[in-house]
C-alpha cells in the first residue's frame, strides 16, 4: 500500500465504505497518484497569453524561475472572430482588427518576455492565428508543462471566475499544468 493510499486509509478510518467510495469518486481529481507524485522533470514550459491576461502575478515568474526550463509565449489572434468580422464589416476592417490585434499581443509578448529574461530565464515568443483551445491543446503535447492564467480567453464575470477556455484547457490537457 502506498504512502498516500495509507494516508487516506488513516484520515477516513472511520468513514464506512460506501461513503469512502464517494468520497474518494468526488475528489478524485485533487488527489494526487502514486504515478502522478513522481517527480517529473520540467525542460519546456508553454505559457499562452492573450489580451485578457492582463497581471503576471511575481509568485508565477519566481515558479517558473524554480522549473528554470525553456519558457515558449504563445499569443493566438483568434481567427473565428477575424472571420467574422469580415464577413460583417469588410475585409479591410478585418485587416485592420488583426493589424491591431497582432501589434497588442507584439507588446503582451515584449512585456512578458522582458520580466522573464530579467530572471535569467530562456525565453521563445510565437504569435500567430488560429483558435485558442484546439491549439493549445494540440501544441501542449510537444512541452513538459503549461502555465496558463484563469483569465485567458476572456468571458469572466468577476475576479474569482475562471474564463471558459482557462476551465476547458486545464480539463483537457494531458501534461501538468498550472493555473495562475
Amino acid at each position: 500500500m502506498g504512502y498516500y493510499s495509507s494516508l487516506l486509509n488513516r484520515k477516513f478510518k472511520d468513514v464506512v465504505g460506501q461513503r469512502y467510495d464517494e468520497i474518494m469518486k468526488d475528489y478524485k481529481e485533487f488527489f494526487i497518484s502514486e504515478e502522478e507524485y513522481l517527480e517529473t522533470e520540467i525542460n519546456r514550459i508553454l505559457f499562452p497569453l492573450d489580451i485578457s491576461v492582463k497581471r503576471i502575478p511575481e509568485s508565477m515568474y519566481d515558479l517558473l524561475e524554480l522549473y528554470n526550463g525553456e519558457i515558449t509565449l504563445v499569443y493566438i489572434t483568434d481567427s473565428y472572430i477575424c472571420s467574422v468580422i469580415e464577413e460583417v464589416l469588410g475585409r479591410d476592417t478585418a485587416e485592420n482588427y488583426c493589424t491591431v490585434k497582432e501589434s497588442m499581443g507584439e507588446e503582451i509578448l515584449n512585456d512578458v518576455t522582458r520580466n522573464l529574461e530579467n530572471k535569467e530565464l530562456i525565453v521563445k515568443k510565437r504569435m500567430f492565428s488560429g483558435n485558442k483551445w484546439d491549439d493549445i491543446e494540440r501544441i501542449s503535447e510537444e512541452f513538459d508543462m503549461v502555465a496558463i492564467s484563469k483569465d485567458y480567453g476572456g468571458g469572466r464575470a468577476d475576479d474569482n471566475e475562471i474564463s471558459p477556455v482557462a476551465q476547458r484547457l486545464v480539463q483537457l490537457l494531458k501534461v501538468n499544468t498550472v493555473l495562475f
